[in-house]
């Protein structure tokens, strides 16, 4: 069982130094999962709704087909901030799930509150692990930002300035989709595809090489292969392994008690970042599961994080 332990706040730049520092104190967490489990149990720990009313301020554009593989349309949400006059900065939402669950309407919390702060934003769904195996659910997210920047206009999006967010298996997409922008796919010949300033990862893989989750059954099944078949695989679906000077500045949130994408995961990128001069904050959150981000008690501290660094990042 994995045990609380400090793991450093930290950043490369001014700005993330600034942001950090100027952060609210950190609501307490628990020191191991039980104590986690026993809180949500008991009713302790309150979930965020998932899908809120959308306020007088949005106008949001539901059930949009982006793409249609074979008989299967493939939707996303738009979200458009009625304050705004000039074209927006756009924040994309990759929702997790072990890549074999999940939907956008997870999303809907974010993609509300984001919208409310003057953001255009969209949450995608992608064809699941059991439906097709990796590189699909990559191609289907580029293909949904992509498709999104081809209607900038309808939706006043501001293409030079766009963003990810995603938890889990939506933050290793996210990871994937910023640091290994020059990677082929079948709609998008390599360097053509829509490129990004800023990422948000939440508790997501980054290297799926490492032995502490590489023998996870939904990897496998994400992959197709097992580790042991095909770890040149493992290594290209890899965030970290894509990781270079020049990449999207990252704003990485962990729970330091995730028992399913252990924070060293966090910890090997954030170093990556650092030595390839990537903007980076990295900001664990002490005593935090898998999800921390949706509870009423810790959610605004990670607002406060997500604002501050979109404002910095995706401001021209």
């Amino acid at each position: 069982m994995i045990q609380d332990r400090d793991y450093p706040s930290r950043s490369n730049t001014d700005a993330g130094r600034r942001i950090l520092t100027n952060a609210p104190p950190v609501v307490p967490g628990y020191r191991q999962f039980m104590g986690f489990l026993f809180a949500l149990v008991s009713g302790k720990a309150q979930v965020l709704p998932l899908t809120p009313p959308v306020s007088a301020d949005v106008t949001a554009h539901a059930d949009l087909t982006y793409l249609t593989v074979g008989n299967k349309e493939l939707k996303l949400d738009v979200y458009v901030p009625k304050t705004t006059a000039k074209p927006a900065p756009l924040v994309v939402l990759i929702h997790g799930g072990c890549w074999m669950d999940g939907t956008r309407k997870e999303y809907g919390y974010y993609a509300v509150t984001l919208a409310r702060l003057g953001y255009v934003t969209a949450s995608v769904d992608y064809r699941l692990s059991e439906e097709a195996p990796y590189p699909a659910a990559i191609e289907d997210s580029r293909a949904a930002i992509q498709w999104l920047t081809d209607h900038a206009p309808t939706y006043n999006i501001d293409p030079s300035r766009i963003a990810l967010v995603g938890g889990s298996a939506g933050g290793h997409m996210v990871e994937y989709l910023g640091y290994a922008a020059n990677t082929s796919t079948k709609e998008h010949p390599q360097g053509t595809g829509p490129k990004v300033k800023a990422i948000i990862p939440f508790y997501g893989w980054s290297d799926l090489t490492d032995a502490s989750v590489n023998y996870q059954y939904y990897m496998e099944l994400f992959l197709g292969k097992k580790y042991a078949d095909a770890p040149k695989l493992y290594e290209e679906a890899s965030p970290i392994t894509h990781v270079d000077k020049g990449d999207p500045a990252t704003l990485l949130l962990h729970g330091t008690i995730d028992t399913i994408v252990p924070i060293t995961q966090a910890e090997k990128l954030a170093k990556k970042l650092e030595a390839n001069n990537v903007p980076y904050v990295y900001a664990p959150f002490k005593g935090g599961y898998h999800g921390y981000d949706m509870f009423t008690d810790t959610n605004p501290g990670v607002m406060y994080l997500i604002e501050h660094f979109l404002a910095e990042y995706l401001a021209k």
